[in-house]
């Protein structure tokens, strides 16, 4: 599914999901009134939720079930025992890859690491980087990178390295 700009939504919610001020409402507008769009801001926000419960140390959320249903989508059930929260979500498999990326990349040294069941791997990071990959169809990239200084092997995108710590 893609919007009128013909942004893919998968390309969308991972940019939502990864850097959710990315898209200012007066530049990107089309994104706040179109009801697609405004439905992949909300499953963002909704990711994004998941992902903090997971990563903040005290009350950390406890991964109850994390089970493939038939149609390829995935039943995840988690609680906060603390705060006496608990949580039922439906993700598909790239929202699923999504938040287990997500939690990789906000997780602090010396902390608890997350559970097996939401480690990121080799196959989650392809499908965030394929995704990701899909904006630069639609958005201009900054001088100096181009299509040559990333590569794609296997079905996983590799953007190029940058210098600095980024």
């Amino acid at each position: 599914m893609t919007s009128s700009g013909g942004v893919d939504r998968g390309a969308l919610l991972c940019a939502l999901v990864l850097a959710p001020t990315t898209f200012a409402r007066n530049r990107f507008y089309s994104l706040f009134t179109e009801s697609s769009a405004r439905r992949t801001r909300s499953r963002a926000a909704q990711l994004r939720t998941i992902v903090r419960h997971f990563v903040h140390d005290n009350p950390r959320a406890e991964l109850g079930e994390l089970v493939p249903l038939e149609d390829g989508t995935f039943l995840m059930r988690y609680a906060i025992r603390r705060l006496r929260l608990k949580r039922t979500s439906v993700l598909d498999r790239l929202e699923l890859s999504l938040v287990r990326f997500a939690i990789a990349r906000r997780v602090r040294p010396g902390s608890e690491p997350p559970p097996p069941a939401l480690s990121v791997g080799s196959e989650d990071r392809g499908l965030v980087f394929g995704a990701i990959a899909k904006l630069g169809e639609k958005l201009v990239l900054p001088l100096g990178l181009d299509e040559k200084s990333a590569t794609n092997t296997s079905g996983e995108y590799h953007p190029a390295t940058t210098p600095g710590d980024s």
